[in-house]
């Protein structure tokens, strides 16, 4: 059974066919032994006690860590990068890259495949924010991450719906997080200056708890010129110009209730680029302003028992653009557009817990509604979906372990002029750990996913958007792996392989417009650990085709982008008794010729070198100081994951990323 599901099946009707079957017959029969064992566990625990069992105090909006071969980055480890932007987060994972050095238009990529593809939350708010294809859709601060969570490929049902390629989830800290046991609140003040852009950036959190209630406010700003490239030239429409305000207020009952409200707007107001990804040759800078904001309540059990893990989440996120669009026409006026993008979503799960492992079921809704388009054109579609899921996460024998679980979603979908199409689908997931030795254990899995038919963008094509043959898609997703951990060595290895048949082409005017992406590769992890620090590298190839043809990545918008392959290392060294942290991160990309046929040349290789040091000083230990040199050998390059690097358009040119840049940062806790 498993290795009919791990082994990509071709991509015909009677071949997807048989995996429907196969699917979702083993997740049904999976779940229903599940529910058994699950019933005579509760029988048991009422004949042996009369009190419930207490489990260990949890996070109310912490999902369940990732798969084997996913992501997962604690606060403390992204706090080692000092990140700037989500880019550097992800820079020294395989697997995942983030597009564009302005925040503005980044975009995040897992194994080529573009974050639109992927169930996406930040604090358990859904992400819906397809404006505009040059503007970015996951746009996240990250000075206040307590954990990122990226499950590549294979993703389970409760990551929420539309995870045709994975899932993202984003947590941020809470006030707690930051006061120390018996203290009623801490926070800290920190001012970065950044060389070549000449500008400061500023964050200030103060966290506040007490008798059970605890409070977050969190502000950033920054500000600064045009950066320059490795050859000292000014890139236009790179100032900084982010804002982001963060609020939370929770409260945590003596019974382990916790309720917790979070808001949270991020602003980017800044002349930019007339394609803020990537520069133009005509048409002047545009001015754009843009803005996202979250809303988040939720409730949950910190002390659950093994029947009542209860998981309440209510969101609202909207999403606003506002740009002016130069056309490389001399008789069109430039086109001032606005896009708008709300989301109201939510989720009721409880989960059990056996003594063979955990069951979570329960069910999601989303409403997306996009109004926009250009001046004189606008228009509104609405896009609704319901989901029922179940999800297992078992350990069968003392070695073998396994994660199954299946959903069903009803989609309802209304255009512009009024069209109306409703589908709906099943998906079914399943993966396997096996521990062969205390040293070595096996892991591979499969999954399929329903997509429903997602809001188009709304900010540009509105005026001619016609909606015949639509089409949901459905993809395919395989993974296998090893893992080796003995003593400080530990390595991690898999092959990958995603296929998306039928993926909505949603910059298109014809709402029918579908395209089948896919990528395959492997990603390779390798760290050695010593007393004081430890040794990481990694290795990925991702081969990602869009219509069995190489993508170019200003056309495959919202599908994926070419990538290849790259190596990556990472050195970090602690000096205890000096208060003292180095390190040096690095990252290569190799040539890549699968563009030679089309442009003439293949994309260029490029390594990128950056070193830290961070003193603590014991005198005064509240403050921290911190020296980078990003680009330490100031190279001239744009990241594979920029689009227009492989454009054949004369008119389009990449932004190349900074040259060499030196952060000065100095941080006060209190």
């Amino acid at each position: 059974m498993a290795k009919s599901i791990m082994k990509h099946t071709p991509a015909t009707s009677a071949g997807r066919s048989k995996l429907h079957r196969t699917m979702l017959m083993s997740t049904v029969a999976m779940v229903a032994s599940m529910q058994v064992a699950m019933a005579q566990e509760a029988n048991k625990e009422v004949v042996t006690s009369d009190e419930d069992v207490v489990l260990e105090p949890i996070s109310i909006d912490g999902k369940e860590d990732v798969l084997t071969g996913g992501v997962q980055l604690t606060a403390e480890e992204i706090e080692r990068y000092d990140p700037q932007t989500l880019k550097d987060v992800f820079r020294q994972e395989p697997g995942v890259k983030v597009g564009s050095p302005n925040t503005v238009s980044q975009k995040i990529y897992v194994n080529g495949v573009e974050d639109t593809n992927l169930a996406v939350d930040i604090d358990g708010a859904r992400q819906a924010n397809k404006t505009y294809h040059h503007v970015g859709t996951t746009i996240v601060d990250p000075g206040m991450l307590k954990s990122v969570k990226v499950e590549t490929g294979v993703a389970p049902a409760d990551a929420g719906p539309g995870a045709m390629a994975g899932s993202i989830s984003v947590e941020t800290k809470d006030g707690r997080d930051l006061v120390e046991p018996g203290e009623l609140y801490a926070g800290f003040a920190k001012v970065t200056y950044n060389s070549n852009t000449r500008g400061f950036s500023e964050d200030l959190a103060v966290g506040m708890e007490a008798e059970g209630f605890d409070i977050l406010g969190y502000v950033t700003h920054e500000n600064g010129d045009n950066y320059h490239d490795g050859e000292n030239e000014e890139v236009n429409g790179t100032s900084p110009a982010a804002e982001n305000y963060l609020m939370k207020f929770g409260y945590t009952a003596n019974n382990g209730y916790r309720i917790k409200f979070s808001a949270n707007q991020f602003i980017d107001n800044e002349t930019r680029s007339g394609r803020p990804n990537f520069l133009v040759s005509f048409g002047d800078p545009a001015p754009t302003e843009y803005r996202r904001q979250n809303f988040t309540l939720s409730f949950g059990d910190e002390t659950p028992t093994a029947m009542w893990d209860p998981q309440v989440t209510l969101a609202y996120t909207d999403t606003e653009l506002r740009t002016t669009v130069p056309l490389p026409f001399g008789t069109n006026a430039p086109l001032d557009i606005h896009a708008d993008v709300r989301t109201v979503n939510g989720k009721v799960q409880n989960t059990f817990t056996t003594e063979y492992g955990k069951i979570t079921t329960g069910f999601d809704y989303y409403k997306d509604h996009g109004n926009g388009g250009r001046a004189g054109y606008r228009g509104t579609e609405t896009t609704d979906d319901l989901g029922i899921y179940v999800q297992g996460r078992m350990n069968i024998t003392e070695d073998l372990r396994t994660s199954l679980g299946g959903r069903y979603d009803w989609n309802d979908f209304e255009g512009a002029d009024g069209t109306k199409f409703d589908d709906k689908g099943y998906s079914a997931n399943l993966n396997l750990e096996y521990d062969l030795t205390d040293e070595v254990m096996f892991y591979g899995g499969g999954s399929t996913v329903f997509g429903a038919v997602p809001l188009s963008e709304v900010g540009f094509k509105q005026a001619s958007l016609t909606y015949d043959d639509m089409k949901t898609s459905r993809s395919y997703n395989t993974k296998m792996g090893m893992v080796y951990e003995a003593g400080p060595v530990t390595f991690d290895g898999n092959v990958f392989s995603t296929a998306i048949d039928d993926a909505n082409d949603i910059d298109d005017s014809n709402r029918g417009s579908v395209d089948n992406v896919t990528t395959n590769g492997f990603n390779l992890n390798l760290k050695y650990s010593y007393g004081d620090g430890f040794v990481r590298g990694g290795y990925s190839k991702a081969k990602v085709r869009v219509n069995s043809e190489v993508p170019t990545s200003t056309s495959s918008h919202y599908q994926g982008i070419l990538m290849g392959d790259s190596m990556n290392l990472e050195i970090h060294h602690d000096l205890p008794d000096w208060g003292v942290r180095i390190g040096t991160t690095n990252e290569y990309f190799f040539e890549n010729d699968d563009t030679e046929e089309a442009l003439g040349y293949a994309l260029e290789k490029y390594f990128v070198s950056n070193i830290y040091a961070e003193y603590n000083p014991e005198e005064i230990e509240a403050w921290t100081f911190r020296f980078d040199v990003r680009n330490l050998f100031d190279s001239v390059y744009a990241a594979r994951t920029n689009v227009g690097a492989d454009s054949t358009n004369s008119s389009v040119d990449p932004y190349n990323d900074p040259g060499r840049t030196v952060l000065l940062s100095a941080k006060l806790d209190f």
